[in-house]
């Protein structure tokens, strides 16, 4: 077994746990994209990430419970979710029968995900490279997956600077919590800890064109107004960050 193997091994025994489905689904689904104005804004986005009317195919790579796989199924798309958790796909297949929404969920490492290249119109992931051992060697692939003239769409936060927030931003599922092999397979991760110019430079790497930030500000006006609803949700403290790149290839000469 390699190390690779063993990180994964290691991360898949805590996305597996069931207090922490339950903690993905409570903070996400049914918490910051289940309020109303949260969704609406992540909706336009989205939305605003891929221009145009006609109806995509779509993945979301390390879907989870299903988060933005059930964004993209709300504005129209054909969407796969993957994800390596058995008790995430179950979650979200769950969430998405709650909304009346359509998603195909696969079970699957996202750094070799088993599709042919040139599968898809859109590949999507929030939140998902930090837990990679290659993250760069992932977006490469996902790019091949692309169709040509296809959207990669990479979502992720900006950690707070501020101490106080910092602290409010890490909030561990109750019942769960990590154990010394988990934070120490943490520490090998290359992008535990990452910003989205980085993002930006791993996608140019891919070959990506075209590569865009798209406006937050109406997704953040949202996460104050969640906090002042709810004070005790405790809203993402980060800044959050969504960056959509081009595969150009095949479409000149």
């Amino acid at each position: 077994m390699t190390q690779d193997d063993e990180l994964k091994q290691i991360f898949h025994s805590g996305w597996t746990n069931p207090n922490v489905v339950s903690h993905r689904v409570e903070r996400f689904i049914k918490g910051e994209f289940g309020f109303p104005l949260s969704r609406t804004a992540w909706l336009e986005v989205l939305r605003q990430s891929v221009p145009g009317e006609a109806r995509r195919k779509i993945a979301d790579m390390g879907t989870g419970p299903g988060t933005i796989a059930q964004l993209w199924a709300e504005l129209g798309h054909e969407v796969t979710g993957v994800d390596f958790s058995a008790t995430m796909i179950s979650a979200g297949q769950a969430a998405a029968k709650e909304r009346g929404l359509t998603v195909d969920f696969v079970e699957a490492d996202v750094e070799a995900p088993p599709f042919p290249e040139n599968t898809f119109d859109v590949i999507s992931s929030r939140a998902v490279l930090f837990t990679l051992p290659h993250p760069g060697y992932a977006v490469a692939r996902w790019t091949r997956l692309l169709k040509p003239g296809g959207s990669l769409v990479l979502i992720g936060e900006n950690n707070p600077t501020d101490p106080e927030k910092l602290k409010r931003q890490y909030r561990p599922a109750p019942g769960w919590e990590p154990d010394e092999a988990y934070r120490r397979a943490l520490d090998k991760l290359p992008f535990r800890s990452h910003t989205d110019e980085m993002v930006r430079v791993v996608m140019e790497a891919a070959g990506l064109r075209n590569i865009r930030s798209m406006p937050m500000q109406s997704v953040m006006d949202a996460r104050s107004e969640h906090e002042k609803q709810d004070p005790e949700y405790g809203v993402l403290q980060g800044t959050p960050y969504v960056l959509t790149g081009q595969r150009i290839e095949d479409m000149e000469g």
